[in-house]
Formats: structure tokens, sequence, C-alpha cells
């Protein structure tokens, strides 16, 4: 199992699962099937009701922090039972010390996190069963909350896996010298120098919970260049090259939705 750690500003990083030698249960088969499903709505014209549905429910699901995307790649011990060692790939400028902070202070918040949002869900689950709004349209809002449920299941067993894993040091950090390269020099001496206090200090200042990505923020990302407090160290082109580079399938996806959202909450309002 690969786990990497992609800085995208200064202080901001993104991380990303690449799991293997994973045995699927019957949830995740299940939540498989689910998707497979969902993901043929997307051949539906925008002007259709299934097209408008599809797109509203990919701009909700969009907004899910990618931290919990991390957590739910994460395979849960059940699944991960071949699962005997992690390797960490993180650019060899940053210190190993660093990785570890991170990711401690990661599991420490996010499974309670989850844990309670997780019986929240529950809770509504037979609340949103009565949101039958029309008899041939499914009921949405309990399709969605159930996915939710899901969701903080997998993101809380995924993080006590880490956990489990970090604890028994069943883990190598590799500094890989070629990821460092799409940072160039620069940007390697910037994120080594005092200033740098890298991913743990941005976590170590976030609430427990998850912000969503606003829509201003979203438009002002893809519609000009934000004035950022703390600008971006890779592109999208750079995060395709490095997905080429690892051989990892998701990654890029993963990395860029995670780039989008740092970018987007960090943007600041034009003057």
């Amino acid at each position: 199992m690969r786990i990497f750690v992609i800085p995208i500003t200064r202080t901001r990083w993104a991380l990303h699962c690449h799991p293997a030698n994973v045995t699927p249960t019957r949830l995740t088969k299940w939540a498989g099937v689910a998707s497979e499903k969902w993901s043929k709505w997307s051949a539906y014209p925008r002007t259709t009701w299934r097209g408008k549905i599809y797109a509203y429910g990919e701009s909700l699901m969009d907004r899910i922090d990618f931290r919990e995307y991390f957590l739910k790649e994460i395979p849960s011990k059940d699944e991960g039972s071949l699962v005997t060692k992690a390797d960490i790939i993180a650019p060899s400028f940053i210190a190993k010390t660093e990785v570890l902070k991170e990711l401690d202070l990661l599991v420490g918040t996010q499974v309670p996190y989850h844990s309670r949002w997780m019986r929240i869900s529950c809770y509504l689950l037979p609340v949103t069963s009565l949101f039958t709004l029309v008899p041939v349209i499914p009921n949405f809002p309990f399709f969605y909350n159930l996915f939710r449920v899901y969701s903080h299941y997998k993101a809380r067993h995924g993080a006590r896996h880490l956990e489990h894993l970090l604890e028994t040091r069943a883990f190598e950090i590799v500094g890989d010298t070629e990821l460092s390269r799409w940072y160039g020099g620069s940007a390697g001496g910037s994120l080594r120098g005092s200033e740098a206090s890298l991913g743990s200090t941005a976590a170590a200042r976030s609430n427990t919970g998850y912000s969503a990505v606003e829509n201003g923020d979203q438009d002002s990302l893809e519609n000009g260049t934000p004035l950022l407090e703390d600008p971006a160290l890779v592109s999208d082109e750079d995060i395709a090259e490095m997905a080429r580079y690892f051989d990892a399938p998701t990654f890029e996806h993963a990395v860029r939705r995670a780039r989008h959202q740092i970018i987007a909450k960090m943007a600041k309002p034009p003057r």
C-alpha cells in the first residue's frame, strides 16, 4: 500500500492512498455496484431530470473534503488484512517528523469526527425515508444520506487502520527525489525554510470538521487566477505527470480534487 504526500502550497498537503492486496467486503462490493449504477446516469443529457440530478449529486460529492476521500481510500482492517506495511511517499525535502505529525493529527481528529457524523446520519435515515416526492422518482435525500452513512463509516475505519499502522510502526517514509523535481529549487527551499511549518501547522489551526468549497471560490478558481495567501506549488499538469510517474490510476483525480479545494478555500476575493 502506498500513501502519497503531495504539497499543494507551502502549508497545505494533498493526501492519497493507493491500496494493494485488498479483499473487498460485502459492504464495499455493494457500494461498488451502487457507484456503477450512479455513474450510468452521467450519460443522460443535462436537460433531463436524471441528468440534472446527476450533476447536482456530483457537485455535492465534490464538496466533501478531500481528507475524507483519502481516509476512505485506506482499506479497513478486514479489507486490508494482507497489508503488512505502508510506504509513505513524500518529496525528499519534507522532514519525516513533519509527515508523521500530519498523519497523527489527522487520525486523532477524524476518528471521533466520523464516528459522530456516522451516528447523526444514521439517526436521519428514518426521517429522510419519508421524503418520497413523486412516486416514480427515487427518494434521493434518503439515498444521499445513506451514502453519507457509508462514507463516514469507511473514513472512520480507514483512519483506524492508518492509526494502527502508525502505532505499530508498520510503515516506511520514502523521500522521493524524483517527486521533488516538480517543485524546483525555490519551492523546496521555501518548504525547508524557517517559515515552513507545513501541513501540521495548517491542520492544527483548522477545526475537526470539513469545509465545503463555496460556489464563489470555485468560480474564481475556474474563471481567473485567485489571489492566494499561500501560492500553489504544483499545477494540474504537474499532477497528471506525477500520476503517470507513479502509475497510480486514481492519483490524478484525487490529488486534483484536493488541489482545487485547497486553492478555492484560500482564494481571496479580487479587489
